[in-house]
C-alpha cells in the first residue's frame, strides 16, 4: 500500500510538471506571436518614418537648389521702370552688385546679352558688354533665340473679327534652366511701351528687347550639389543614401555622391523627382515654400507677389525637351523594402533570442527545482541511512557492554569474542563519523594536499593490510597485479590511501556472491599511472551510472538489497582524485561487474618521496 501510494504521488508530480511545462510552452508561443505582430507594426512604422524622412530630404534638397539658382536669376531680373535704351548698361550694374553680395559668386561663369541679332559678353574688369561670337556651349541656343525673336502675333483681318491665334507667347517673368550647358536664360521686354490691342483689349505682347543668358560654372554647380547632398542625405557615419543628379532620359550623371555610382545601380530608386518644377503651378508651390511667412500669408495678391515688377523669388522652369535634371536617391543598404526587411529580421532575431533565453531560464529553473527535490530526497535518505548505520554499531556495542557488565560472559574465549565485536563495531562507527566529517570539511573549504612521489605498490599494500582485518574482507579473494618498473605517482600519501580504501571497500560491498576483487596498476597514456579496482558483482544499472559519484546517491540495487552505506565513499574518492590533479572513472556492465580506475600523474625524477610510515586503518564506509 505504501508503494502504491508513493507511485501515485510520483505520478501526480509528473502530471503537474508536464502541465507546468505545457503552460510555459503556451506562454512562450503566445509571446512569440505577440513579438511577431509587434515586429510587423515596427516594420510598418519604420518604413513610414524612413519614407517621410526621405521625402522631406528630397523636398529640402530641391527647394535649396531652387533657392540658389533663384538668387542668381533674381539678381539679374529686369527692372520695368528702367529706360529701355539703357537696359544693357543696367545688367552691367547688376553684375557688380551680384559680385559684392552673392554667397556663391563662383556659381556664375559668364553673362551674355542678345540684342538685335548680336551676342554681347560682359567684361567684368571693364564693367561693359562687348560683341562676341557664340561660344561652343551656347551654340545650341542661337537658333532658338533667333526663332523666338521672330515670333510675333498676327493682327486681326478686319475690325470686329476675332483675334487670330498668336504665336507662342514669350514669358515675361520666367527663366529657363538650360541643363545641357548649364545656363539660365530669359527674354527681356520693353515695359515702357504700350501693349498692342487685339479684339479691343490691350492683350498683345510687349516689344522684345533681347535675351539675357547667365552661363553657370559647372564645377561650382557640382560642388553645390555635393554640399546639399551631404546636408540632406547623410548621417554621422556618412551618406545614408546614394544620391545622383542625372540629365533626363539619357541618364548622364551631373553629380553623384559616390564615384562608383552608375545609373543602373540606382534602379529602382527610392525617390525620383524632377529637380526643377515642370509647370508654373508647381513653381508657385516651390516658391511659396521659399518665400517668407508674411509673404505666404493669405492668397489675395499672390500673383502680384510672385509675378510683380520686382519679384522676391524669380520663376525658373526647366528647358524644353527631355534634358531636365532629375534627383535620384537609393538607400545604401539596398531598396527601402530590403532595408526594412533586414531591420525586421534583426528585430525578430533579437526578440526570439530573448524568448529562447527566457525558455532556457525556465528550463534551468525546472531542472534546478527537480535537482533540489532529488537532493532533498537523497539527504532525507542519507539522514535515515546514517541514523540506521549509527544505531546498529551503537546497539551492538551497548548490548556487548551490557553482557560484559552483567557477568553473562565468563570464559576467556567469550570475553575475547565480545572484545573483538566491540572493537570492530567501534571502528565501523568511527569510520562513518570520519566520512561525514571529511565530507563536511570538503563542502566548507577545498582540501589541501601535500603532493610527493608516492610508490604505487607501497600505497596498495598499505590499503590491503588495513582492510584485511576488517569483517568485510572475510572470505574475499583479492588479486593484485602490479606492472614492472612502475613509476611513483604524484599524490598525497594519506589521501591516496583513503581514496583506494574507499574503492576497495565499495568493491567488497557490491561484489555479490563472487566475493572477488582485483587491484591492478599499470602505466597509462603519457606520464600517467592507472590504478584499477575491479569487482565481479552484478554491475551498475545504466540509469544510475551518471549519478554514481554524486554525494548521498545510492543506486536502486543498493536500496533494494539494503546494502549498508551512506553514499559518500565514491563522492569523497572522486574529490580526492581531482584534488590531486587526477581523475576517477567507472566502467560497468550489468551482470559483469564494475571497474573503478584512478589515474594520476607520474612523479618526475628526483621528486621527494614520502617516507612516512603506513597510517592507521582509514575510513572505509562506502
Amino acid at each position: 500500500m505504501v508503494h502504491c501510494g508513493y507511485m501515485t504521488s510520483a505520478a501526480r508530480r509528473a502530471i503537474w510538471q508536464l502541465g507546468l511545462a505545457g503552460l510555459l510552452a503556451a506562454v512562450l508561443v503566445w509571446l512569440a506571436v505577440l513579438q511577431y505582430r509587434w515586429s510587423l507594426e515596427i516594420s510598418r512604422g519604420e518604413r513610414t518614418r524612413i519614407e517621410t524622412s526621405l521625402n522631406t530630404s528630397v523636398t529640402q534638397f530641391r527647394q535649396e537648389f531652387y533657392r540658389e539658382l533663384a538668387q542668381v536669376s533674381t539678381a539679374f531680373h529686369g527692372d520695368p521702370a528702367a529706360d529701355a535704351g539703357a537696359w544693357v548698361e543696367n545688367y552691367a550694374d547688376r553684375y557688380e552688385e551680384w559680385s559684392r553680395t552673392a554667397t556663391r559668386p563662383d556659381l556664375l561663369a559668364n553673362v551674355y546679352l542678345w540684342r538685335e541679332g548680336k551676342l554681347l559678353r560682359l567684361v567684368p574688369a571693364e564693367s561693359r558688354f562687348t560683341a562676341a561670337d557664340w561660344p561652343v556651349p551656347l551654340a545650341m541656343l542661337r537658333e532658338r533665340v533667333e526663332d523666338e525673336s521672330r515670333q510675333q502675333p498676327v493682327p486681326p483681318e478686319a475690325p470686329g473679327a476675332p483675334a487670330a491665334a498668336p504665336g507662342p507667347m514669350l514669358r515675361a517673368f520666367a527663366w529657363t534652366l538650360e541643363e545641357r550647358i548649364p545656363a539660365l536664360m530669359r527674354p527681356v521686354f520693353d515695359f515702357s511701351a504700350p501693349r498692342p490691342r487685339y479684339g479691343g483689349m490691350r492683350n498683345g505682347p510687349r516689344p522684345l528687347l533681347g535675351f539675357v543668358i547667365l552661363e553657370l560654372n559647372r564645377p561650382a554647380l557640382e560642388r553645390m550639389l555635393g554640399e546639399l547632398a551631404q546636408r540632406y542625405f547623410s548621417g554621422p557615419g556618412g551618406f545614408v543614401y546614394n544620391v545622383a543628379v542625372v540629365s533626363g532620359r539619357q541618364g548622364e550623371m551631373v553629380y553623384r555622391s559616390d564615384a562608383a555610382l552608375t545609373a543602373a545601380s540606382l534602379e529602382p530608386p527610392d525617390a525620383r523627382v524632377a529637380l526643377m518644377p515642370a509647370t508654373p503651378a508647381e513653381t508657385t508651390r516651390v516658391m511659396e515654400g521659399l518665400a517668407p511667412a508674411r509673404a505666404r500669408s493669405g492668397r489675395r495678391g499672390q500673383g502680384r507677389r510672385i509675378f510683380g515688377a520686382r519679384p522676391r523669388v524669380a520663376v525658373i522652369l526647366p528647358s524644353p525637351g527631355d534634358q531636365a535634371w532629375q534627383l535620384l536617391a537609393r538607400h545604401r543598404g539596398g531598396s527601402l523594402e530590403s532595408v526594412v526587411a533586414a531591420e525586421r529580421r534583426r528585430n525578430l532575431l533579437v526578440s526570439f533570442g530573448v524568448l529562447l533565453l527566457l525558455a532556457a531560464s525556465m528550463a534551468l529553473i525546472v531542472l534546478s527545482a527537480q535537482r533540489a527535490h532529488r537532493l532533498a530526497r537523497l539527504q532525507i535518505e542519507f539522514v535515515a541511512g546514517v541514523s540506521h548505520e549509527l544505531r546498529t554499531p551503537v546497539t551492538v556495542i551497548c548490548s556487548a557492554a551490557d553482557n560484559l557488565a552483567e557477568g553473562f560472559v565468563g570464559t576467556r574465549e567469550q570475553v575475547k569474542e565480545y572484545g573483538t565485536l566491540i572493537r570492530n563495531e567501534g571502528r565501523r562507527l568511527a569510520a562513518m563519523i570520519e566520512q561525514i566529517l571529511h565530507f563536511a570539511a570538503g563542502q566548507s573549504r577545498p582540501a589541501r594536499y601535500e603532493l610527493t612521489a608516492v610508490p604505487v605498490s607501497g600505497a596498495v599494500g598499505a590499503v590491503l593490510a588495513a582492510v584485511a582485518a576488517l569483517p568485510e574482507a572475510a572470505g574475499f579473494a583479492i588479486e593484485r597485479e602490479m606492472a614492472a618498473d612502475l613509476p611513483p605517482v604524484q599524490a598525497d600519501a594519506a589521501a591516496l590511501k583513503r581514496c583506494l580504501e574507499n574503492l576497495v571497500l565499495n568493491a567488497f560491498k557490491y561484489s555479490g556472491e563472487s566475493r572477488w576483487v582485483r587491484i591492478r596498476a599499470a602505466a597509462g597514456d603519457g606520464p600517467r599511472v592507472r590504478i584499477s579496482v575491479e569487482d565481479g558483482g552484478p554491475g551498475i544499472d545504466p540509469a544510475d551510472l551518471p549519478h554514481i559519484f554524486e554525494p548521498f546517491y545510492r543506486g536502486k540495487s543498493a536500496q533494494a538489497g539494503q546494502t549498508h552505506g551512506t553514499g559518500l565513499g565514491l563522492s569523497l574518492a572522486r574529490d580526492i582524485a581531482e584534488g590531486m590533479g587526477g581523475r576517477l572513472e567507472v566502467a560497468s556492465e550489468p551482470g559483469r561487474g564494475s571497474t573503478f580506475t584512478l589515474e594520476l600523474a607520474a612523479a618526475e625524477a628526483g621528486a621527494p618521496t614520502d617516507k612516512r610510515p603506513a597510517a592507521e586503518p582509514l575510513p572505509h564506509t562506502a
